[in-house]
């Protein structure tokens, strides 16, 4: 396989991974660890497995490290980020030996760690390592019956709120994430048809214990049904159930109040080419969510993705997204989101990208912990956010890269806050720029 083509390959997957997460401006600037898969190179094989280590350095400055709207905190930043992948080998690369040229493959395997240690030029910061952990065990992949378990632990350092400061030290704003799934699958022998059901506990808490008030366990039963024609086109069904609780005592002693809540969600979606070039992803369906104390919620979510690969080096991205999410004020938000962005190549080893994002947002009731008290001048939380970012990468050999990103995030609401206390959200109203410049190994 040619240079130019891996590199398109990498792209293409980055760029699907983009569209089909929801991870927040925020997120898109912690580093690369999120993204990897798309940037390994053919690894170290041992057996049937094959490694794939990295390593970054780079340097980066923030300019408003707590999300402030006002006295801002500015830094320069060092951050090391280093992982190690361990997967079974791919079919395809299995196929390119001479011995088990026919035989199934039973078990597939992928998991790994990685970490990244930060250090901020500022005393309100102390230094901080952020890490991550996966694996995903497939028994019978692609056959008629499939059991697949999985596991995710994300660790993420850098503040999401104000600063809070006891006896002159910043609190850490260490927050840490396992989501941890079982699923079993079962497809026609064609492979046209195929549906899945399972279950998935995702516990979230928090270093500092004046945010603990936030750690929650969310339990989830999850079912699809899928339906592949043409080519390249799938409608898929979906629809999951979710029971979500806090720590009672936590929850007295909080800033905002926080409810035990169950969720529904229920929709039909299509994927697939309409022609070479273009390409659509498409959902249309309901949401209704039902909490201990404050608002509830219902109404249709909607969205839609819209995919133009006109030379194989480019491709155009543009995006809708109508949807009601957890929220950690006024129990949910509604969202109503634009997006876009482009990856192309340039010279075989250059790929560049650009990013823009822009969220109209309404918080459901946003009260204190008596369930009347408002936490702010107005009972709703109304918010433009936006996000505008570019990140490109040169590539000196196929396995050591020159990467650089700059991103730009922003508030903008009439909304303030009446109290003091610390939240799990960023104040209302704020304006940051990131910039980043480093140096990675990866193989």
């Amino acid at each position: 396989m040619r240079y130019d083509r891996k590199l398109e390959l990498a792209l293409a997957l980055v760029t699907l991974l983009s569209l089909s997460s929801n991870a927040s401006a925020q997120g898109y600037l912690q580093g690369y660890l999120t993204d990897r898969a798309g940037m390994e190179g053919p690894g170290f094989k041992t057996g049937r497995l094959v490694l794939h280590p990295g390593l970054a350095l780079e340097g980066g400055y923030d300019s408003n490290i707590f999300l402030q709207n006002q006295d801002v905190d500015d830094s320069f930043i060092l951050r090391i980020t280093g992982y190690l992948d361990v997967a079974t080998e791919p079919p395809e690369r299995r196929r390119q030996g001479e011995a088990n040229k026919a035989e199934p493959q039973k078990l597939e395997f992928r998991g790994g760690i990685g970490g990244a240690y930060y250090h901020y030029f500022t005393d309100r910061m102390a230094p901080n390592a952020a890490a991550d952990g996966h694996f995903r065990l497939a028994y019978n992949p692609s056959q008629v019956f499939t059991l697949e378990v999985r596991d995710e632990f994300n660790r993420s350092i850098r503040p999401f709120a104000n600063a809070d400061t006891v006896a002159g030290e910043t609190n850490s704003y260490g927050r840490n994430r396992n989501t941890g799934s079982l699923d079993f699958v079962g497809r026609s022998k064609s492979q046209v048809l195929e549906g899945r059901i399972g279950y998935t506990n995702v516990y979230e808490f928090f270093d500092a214990d004046v945010y603990k008030y936030g750690n929650n366990m969310t339990h989830k039963v999850p079912a699809a049904l899928s339906w592949a024609f043409f080519p390249s086109s799938a409608l898929v069904y979906s629809a999951e159930y979710i029971h979500q609780q806090f720590d009672e005592e936590e929850v007295d002693a909080s800033s905002t109040l926080l409810s035990d809540n169950n969720r529904v969600r229920t929709q039909m979606s299509y994927n697939g080419s309409l022609t070479e070039r273009l390409s659509l992803t498409a959902k249309l369906g309901y949401t209704a969510g039902f909490y201990r104390s404050a608002s509830d919620f219902d109404g249709v979510i909607a969205g839609a993705d819209v995919r133009w690969r006109p030379r194989p080096t480019i491709t155009l991205t543009a995006g809708y997204d109508h949807d009601i999410r957890p929220s950690f004020i006024g129990n949910f938000t509604r969202v109503n989101q634009l997006s876009m962005n482009v990856r192309f190549i340039v010279a075989g080893a250059l790929t560049l990208g650009i990013d823009g994002r822009v969220s109209f947002d309404k918080s459901g009731l946003a009260v204190a912990p008596d369930g009347t008290t408002l936490l702010g001048n107005e009972p709703y939380r109304k918010d433009i956010r936006v996000f505008a970012g570019i990140s490109g990468e040169y590539r000196f050999r196929s396995w050591l890269g020159l990467f650089s990103r700059i991103g730009y995030l922003a508030d903008f609401t009439d909304f303030e806050y009446a109290g003091t206390q610390p939240l799990l959200v960023p104040a209302a109203g704020y304006q940051r720029f990131d910039a980043w410049l480093g140096l990675r190994v990866f193989y």
